[in-house]
């Protein structure tokens, strides 16, 4: 990996806007900023309005900032300036760049320097990439929690105590003349137990994060006119799919998103599904409509006034997929006087808030404290579950000092490379090429 090189690359979008952020890091940064704005002098995190030549031409008008190492982002030297957007400015500015010695980044390559320059562990940088890519208040909570570090000191923790006992492990093996008192099972037991307990918290928090980073895949379900397009357009606030008193309308899966409480939901409508098809485009739809259930977190089946054969059938085809159910009763509006669980009505809007609870609460998300450290990596379980199955080899080998160790050390290299310690090059080349150049 190339450290000593100096990179360039535009942290904003290359979409039309009215300003773009080049940004630099490496040991000619300072320099090329020099030459571009015909300038000397920067101090240091201040911010300098200047001219940006081209040859002898002014180019634009551009706002500058000069961070100098170690004290910046990636621990280097850093330039960042802000331009007008102009395609023509932005290409300009960039091949002056390159000419004075600068090449482009790849892809999350400014945060990988940040990482192996140690401005940042490997989990705060996977929360850098999760804060961009975040979508809803509760993504973005749990991202800032693992930017700001407080997964890396929860794993630092449990490290520090498994390799406390492994160090002292290791002495009693080298001891070959038995001077050193045996450490007694209780106490490593303990230990074990202890770190084995805080990674099951953690690995056990991950079937939340999945909902919080990636949303809740909701499908919603029932017999041809029940008013599942209805419900989606009332949830949405608005008219995304098309609705007809004429049944078999929605002849295809149909997604939008919301956000609930800070989490964001994934609707998906489907076709109603009946016994007999009209035709071949609706046998599609309703075979597209069992592939939505099987693939949904939590499937909203929704009721018509009149229980019937059919759609009893149907709910139970709903039961056997395994997931979980919330039955609601549309078109309360038209009940009259019978009082029914679940009641919602699409046009008046009756039920709909308490609907949207109810989802958060079945899926078990209610309680979620947004200030706790969950992972929403699969990465991060991936890892904290080998750590655990190595613990649990290790409880089980307490009693030979020598296989106890070896669990130890791979259950410590399995955390060790969550947070970035011996993690492969091939690995952090994966990491980071997921980021967006420019990052």
């Amino acid at each position: 990996m190339l450290l000593n090189d100096t990179i360039a690359a535009f942290a904003t979008s290359s979409a039309s806007g009215a300003v773009a952020l080049l940004r630099l890091s490496g040991p000619l940064s300072l320099a090329i900023l020099q030459t571009l704005a015909n300038k000397k002098t920067f101090e240091p995190r201040r911010a300098t309005l200047v001219n940006i030549y081209d040859d002898d031409a002014v180019l634009d008008k551009a706002l500058a900032l000069y961070f100098k190492a170690p004290a910046s982002y990636t621990g280097q030297d850093i330039v960042e300036i802000t331009l007008h957007a102009s395609p023509y400015i932005k290409t300009r500015v960039l091949q002056n760049c390159f000419k004075l010695g600068a090449r482009m980044a790849k892809p999350g390559e400014f945060t990988m320097r940040a990482y192996l320059n140690g401005k940042m562990d490997l989990a705060q940088a996977q929360g850098v990439a999760d804060i961009i890519a975040s979508k809803n208040k509760a993504a973005h909570k749990a991202a800032m929690n693992t930017l700001e570090g407080k997964l890396s000191s929860r794993l630092q923790e449990i490290k520090t105590d498994l390799m406390d006992l492994l160090a002292q492990v290791e002495v009693r093996l080298d001891d070959t003349d038995g001077e050193m008192q045996d450490l007694p099972k209780e106490y490593i037991d303990q230990i074990l137990n202890k770190a084995q307990n805080n990674i099951t918290k953690l690995a056990q928090t991950f079937s939340n994060g999945k909902f919080v980073k990636e949303g809740i895949k909701t499908a919603i379900i029932g017999v041809p006119n029940s008013g599942k397009s209805s419900l989606l357009n009332a949830l949405l606030g608005f008219d995304r799919a098309i609705v007809s008193e004429q049944s078999g309308t929605t002849r295809d899966t149909l997604e939008a998103e919301i956000s609930i409480d800070g989490f964001n939901l994934i609707l998906t409508d489907t076709a109603g599904i009946r016994e007999h098809a009209l035709d071949a485009a609706e046998i599609e739809g309703m075979q597209r409509s069992h592939k939505a259930a099987q693939q949904a977190d939590i499937i909203i089946f929704v009721r018509a006034l009149q229980k019937t054969e059919l759609e009893e059938n149907l709910f139970k085809q709903m039961q056997q997929t395994g997931k979980k159910i919330i039955e609601v009763y549309n078109k309360a509006d038209l009940f009259k006087d019978e009082i029914k669980k679940n009641a919602i009505s699409c046009k008046t809007g009756q039920g709909l808030e308490d609907l949207k609870k109810e989802i958060i609460k079945t899926i078990g998300l209610a309680d979620l404290n947004q200030d706790e450290v969950i992972i929403t990596s699969a990465l991060h379980y991936q890892a904290l579950k080998k750590a655990s199955e190595e613990l649990n080899l290790a409880l089980e080998k307490s009693g030979e000092l020598d296989l106890m160790a070896a669990h130890l050390r791979w259950a410590l290299e399995s955390l060790q490379g969550l947070i970035g310690i011996f993690t492969p090059e091939d690995v952090l080349d994966i990491i980071f090429s997921k980021f967006c150049v420019g990052k």
